[in-house]
């Protein structure tokens, strides 16, 4: 069964051959991580761009009310962190006459802490 990304190749009329990396199942880590690997992505490939989406679905592990709990806990965390979506086009060196950056990002990095 094809996933997201091949969905989001074909809507968007993109190469079949373009690059993609895709990380399932990470939830809200998964987003330090792309913002690492667009930018070294983008530094390193100049005159390139980088599409990102992340989507977070949390319908698949909903758990309702039961008759022998209220499950209050399960609803609380499910309304303050449901169901998200987000889309950047990131790029290095930006051509000023026609793009216009919103955001510089000057680092990203990861360490093990002791």
């Amino acid at each position: 069964m094809p996933g997201a990304d091949y969905k989001l190749v074909k809507r968007l009329d993109l190469n079949p051959l373009v690059r993609r990396i895709i990380l399932y199942q990470q939830g809200c880590f998964a987003g330090g991580i792309v913002i690492r690997v667009e930018k070294d992505l983008t530094e390193n490939n100049l005159g390139s761009h980088v599409l990102l989406v992340c989507s977070k679905i949390r319908v698949v592990t909903f758990q309702g009310p039961s008759s022998t709990s209220s499950h209050l806990d399960n609803l609380i965390a499910q309304a303050l962190a449901w169901d998200g979506e987000t889309t950047l086009v990131v790029g290095a060196e930006p051509e000023e006459a026609i793009e216009s950056p919103l955001i510089q990002l000057v680092s990203a990095s990861q360490a093990i802490l002791p």
